[in-house]
């Protein structure tokens, strides 16, 4: 949810962690879901957001949840796509 808001807005990384006082690192593993990332961090970039945390109806979370999971597979797993040749190292 956080990556595809954040996108959304057109906000990289870096842009979102500067905004909640983390490091891009950071924001990166909060989307990854990773489980040692703070959850205050978490509650800061929602809110930065737009996200709502406590006042969607029970009945409508179920339905949001698999919304934003649906735009996650649209969205590219890299905004920077690495180069995987080898480098030529013949002088």
């Amino acid at each position: 949810m956080i990556r595809a808001a954040r996108m959304q807005r057109g906000m990289t990384a870096a842009e979102l962690g500067e905004r909640i006082g983390v490091s891009r690192g950071v924001v990166q593993r909060m989307e990854a879901g990773e489980p040692g990332t703070s959850i205050g961090a978490a509650f800061e970039a929602a809110v930065v957001l737009g996200i709502p945390l406590f006042d969607v109806p029970a009945g409508q979370l179920g339905a949001l949840l698999d919304q934003k999971q649906q735009l996650n597979t649209l969205l590219p797993r890299r905004a920077f796509q690495a180069s995987h040749a080898k480098p030529d190292n013949d002088f």
